[in-house]
């Protein structure tokens, strides 16, 4: 997608969009955060050491 955007819009342009939108997601990335919003009643959590803990720990991590 990288390499597209770049030949489609130039390098430069394809850096500001890229900084705009930030990383792409896949599917179930966006589950994840869908999950956490609605958990979080949309208040945008920090990323905490203890939530962080929890996170990794449900990975075996």
């Amino acid at each position: 997608m990288r390499l597209a955007l770049e030949q489609a819009v130039g390098k430069t342009a394809s850096v500001a969009v890229l900084e705009t939108f930030g990383t792409t997601t896949t599917v179930n990335e966006r589950a994840w955060l869908d999950e956490i919003r609605d958990a979080s009643g949309n208040t945008d959590p920090k990323l905490t050491a203890r939530s962080r803990i929890a996170l990794r720990a449900i990975f075996g991590r």
